[in-house]
């Protein structure tokens, strides 16, 4: 394996981690909460709340809510 390799599987690993609001998101949403709650609980607006859902359905190329739980549980990232 050559380096070009390694240096993409490293991107590919630190690009898909999340940030730890996107973990606590991840969270609440396994939890169902909807954007409009999480955006209460974490005082924050409606629109950051459904950003931080999109950036985490990008990053861990998912399509849809219910492939992000099903990642998240998968990968032991949600209790």
């Amino acid at each position: 394996m050559n380096i070009q390799f390694y240096s993409k599987l490293f991107f590919m690993t630190v690009n898909r981690s999340l940030t730890t609001r996107e973990k606590e998101i991840l969270q609440l949403i396994f939890c169902g909460y909807t954007d409009r709650h999480i955006a209460e609980e974490l005082s924050i607006s409606d629109k950051t709340a459904s950003t931080h859902r999109k950036h985490m359905l990008k990053k861990l190329e998912v399509k849809n809510t219910a492939s992000l739980i099903r990642y998240a549980m998968e990968k032991k990232l949600v209790k």
